[in-house]
């Protein structure tokens, strides 16, 4: 029982940042805390926690203990649930790394209903258009769109996203909108910066023909909202998902580009650190997240 307290003790310092957050939270004295971690670290032979006036950081060896701490509770907070409430019961806490925009657009739509039927299951959503280290973040589940460059990963296709060029009537009102692909480099992009950077764009028009044109950007950002409002601010021509922006091309504010050609259409991943087994929570929300994504038009390509 002590050295389950103390993981549970440590996880809250690392998650706080900060021992008397940490004892608040605990219901315990900052002493108490302050021992528990002490011994913690002496028992394992290494510091967990770098000390500083801005507050308490893991070390390498922390970031990884606290991972597999975070592990371990999280099964014994499941193993707990199923207990008490039969043995298909799940529990605890299903983090997940998502940009934002899909997040909101498509993912949101089925929480509600995985939430309501586990009432004992928490969702941790971060939301980011970079792609953030999974196992260093004890991050369970990962939606990415486009290649998956990271070996350590295990990828589950759920489908496959459309993009388009949009641009903003004043943008059109400045010079006239490209009538070919070709015109393009004639133009400046707004660029989401996630993952390398292609200097190239690679579009797919009638007959199967494809282009390669050169992007020449002014705007660059690592959030896809902000590229479209960079987009109908006028800054210049963004890459965007169709559906993302039906309402502001519906409302005028943008407008499609060469509606006819397509950026190349990307994969979208599940993906989860290997090889680990997935806990049951996150096993069933992956079930839940493919089967509602089969029937999803909007990961389909048309």
């Amino acid at each position: 029982m002590d050295r389950l307290q103390q993981l549970a003790v440590f996880r809250r310092v690392v998650e706080t940042g900060n021992i008397t957050r940490a004892a608040r939270d605990l219901g315990m004295s900052q002493p108490s805390v302050s021992r528990h971690v002490a011994e913690l670290e002496q028992r394992l032979g290494v510091p967990l926690l770098i000390r500083s006036p801005q507050g308490l950081t893991p070390t390498e060896a922390g970031t990884a203990f606290h991972v597999e701490a975070v592990r371990i509770l999280d099964a014994l907070e499941e193993a707990e649930a199923s207990a008490r409430n039969g043995v298909r019961a799940l529990a605890g806490t299903i983090r997940i790394a998502c940009s934002a925009a899909f997040f909101n657009r498509v993912v949101m739509r089925w929480v509600p209903e995985f939430l309501a039927a586990n009432p004992e299951v928490t969702l941790d959503a971060r939301l980011d258009d970079r792609q953030v280290d999974l196992v260093e973040e004890g991050i369970d589940l990962a939606i990415r769109i486009g290649p998956i460059r990271q070996q350590s990963l295990i990828a589950r296709r759920i489908g496959r996203v459309d993009f388009g060029l949009f641009a903003a009537p004043a943008y059109a009102g400045r010079r006239p909108l490209p009538e070919t692909p070709e015109q393009l480099t004639e133009h400046e992009f707004c660029i989401l910066l996630v993952g390398p950077q292609p200097e190239t764009l690679l579009l797919e028009g009638p007959a199967g023909r494809t282009v390669s044109v050169p992007m020449h950007s002014r705007f660059r950002a690592t959030n896809i909202e902000a590229v479209r409002v960079a987009v109908e601010a006028g800054l210049g021509i963004g890459l965007l998902a169709p559906w993302g922006v039906a309402d502001q091309v519906a409302a005028g504010s943008l407008l499609r580009v060469l509606p006819d050609w397509r950026a190349e259409p990307r994969d979208v991943h599940l993906v989860w650190p290997g090889p680990r087994i997935l806990p049951r929570r996150v096993r069933a929300f992956v079930d839940l997240l493919v089967e509602r994504a089969a029937a999803e038009p909007r990961l389909q390509v048309r």
